[in-house]
């Protein structure tokens, strides 16, 4: 399965309660497993300490490395960023920084969710709520904004494939192993079975994981699939006000 899908599984359905008052959701050898396989993709590696880190109640962690997926074009992250701060999740609560995590996660994307988010969110904002996200938006975009942020993991993805070495014939039949050396544990202690971790180099090597105009198409479909698969998450905008229609004009032909 996809990186992305992979972590969202486990842990986003989990992001509404905390999930280290809950069973763990990851063991030692999933994210040890998962660091391997984000070699040379920032903004995954970064994903997986926050999910690790958040699974392990480690809050301000855990939202400093979604902020740093972030910043290297993760829209996943963004949109866990927007939960926690929505729901007050592990940091005081703050609707205008949802917001602003809402936009980011939405921006060039054509998502349905994320944008739908994005507008239940602006629709529970106070309008001097939606001034302070006039005046801090500009900020954030400098930093986040998938121009710049998708950028920064490009240059990292052309790093990792001009340090490829060796030739990929054989690639379809070989398997790639990934030995950790342990066993698998559970974060909660105890340990189970031990393993490597096997992919082939087709995988590897595949251009939706080392070409970046490749890479980020795959990144959106898989995000796409995984909100339809376990939603985007709720907004509560509260009670709805009746309005009531102003009587017909009776002079109005």
């Amino acid at each position: 399965m996809h990186p992305l899908l992979t972590a969202a599984c486990l842990v986003v359905g989990c992001i509404a309660a905390p999930a280290w008052a809950q069973e763990r959701a990851i063991t030692l050898e999933t994210y040890q497993v998962a660091l391997q396989q984000a070699q040379g993709h920032p903004n995954e590696l970064a994903r997986w300490h926050g999910l690790w880190a958040y699974d392990n109640g480690r809050m301000e962690e855990a939202r400093q490395q979604f902020e740093r997926a972030a910043s290297y074009g993760d829209k996943l992250s963004r949109h866990l960023l927007t939960m926690m701060y929505w729901n007050g999740e592990g940091v005081d609560r703050d609707p205008v920084q949802a917001y602003i995590w809402a936009d980011l996660a939405a921006d060039g994307s054509d998502n349905p969710d994320l944008a739908g988010m994005r507008e239940r969110i602006w629709s529970a904002l106070t309008a001097e709520q939606r001034a302070q996200v006039l005046e801090q938006g500009p900020r954030f975009y400098e930093r986040y904004g998938d121009e710049a942020a998708r950028e920064r993991t490009n240059r990292e993805l052309r790093r990792f494939a001009r340090n490829q070495t060796g030739s990929r014939t054989g690639q379809l039949t070989s398997p790639l192993t990934v030995s950790l050396g342990r066993p698998e544990f559970w974060a909660g202690g105890g340990g189970t079975r031990p393993g490597p971790a096997r992919s082939d180099g087709t995988t590897f090597y595949a251009d939706q994981r080392m070409r970046p105009d490749a890479y980020w198409a795959q990144e959106e479909l898989d995000l796409r699939a995984l909100m339809k698969r376990i939603g985007a998450g709720t907004v509560n905008v509260g009670e709805v006000d009746k309005v009531t229609a102003p009587a017909p004009d009776e002079s109005t032909p």
